[in-house]
C-alpha cells in the first residue's frame, strides 16, 4: 500500500576470528535498507562502529569492533509493490561475521505505516 511507512532494524554481530590487521582507511563496512524494485534506492546507512586509533610514530590502528549493535532508523514514501530488504555492504571489509552476535542478542526488524 502506498504511504509513509516507519523502517526500523537493529542487526547484532560479533567477527568469528580476531582481526590481525588494521583497515585501509577508504574501507567503510556498513549495513543498508534498500529498496531493490522497482529502482534501486540505499534508504538509510548503518556503518560498522572503528576504532581509530593513532599515536605518532608508533602505532596506528583502525578497526571495527569485535562486536557490536548497529542501528538504523527512518521514515520513508513508499508506493505499492516496491521491494525493500537489509544488505551487507563489506567495502573492503574480509572478515567473517556471525549475525546475531552474542547469543542473548537478537537482530530484528520492522516495517510500520504511519497514520
Amino acid at each position: 500500500m502506498t504511504g509513509r511507512y516507519s523502517i526500523e532494524a537493529t542487526i547484532s554481530y560479533s567477527t568469528t576470528a580476531s582481526l590481525s590487521v588494521s583497515l585501509g582507511s577508504s574501507v567503510t563496512p556498513a549495513f543498508v535498507i534498500q529498496r531493490t524494485s522497482p529502482v534501486s534506492t540505499v534508504l538509510v546507512t548503518g556503518l560498522f562502529p572503528v576504532l581509530d586509533f593513532n599515536i605518532a610514530l608508533l602505532l596506528t590502528l583502525r578497526a571495527i569492533l569485535g562486536s557490536a549493535t548497529i542501528t538504523m532508523v527512518g521514515e520513508y514514501q513508499l508506493n505499492a509493490g516496491d521491494v525493500i530488504g537489509i544488505y551487507y555492504v563489506a567495502n573492503g571489509l574480509s572478515v567473517n561475521l556471525n549475525l546475531g552476535g552474542a547469543a542473548a542478542n537478537v537482530s530484528t526488524w520492522a516495517i510500520h505505516q504511519m497514520a
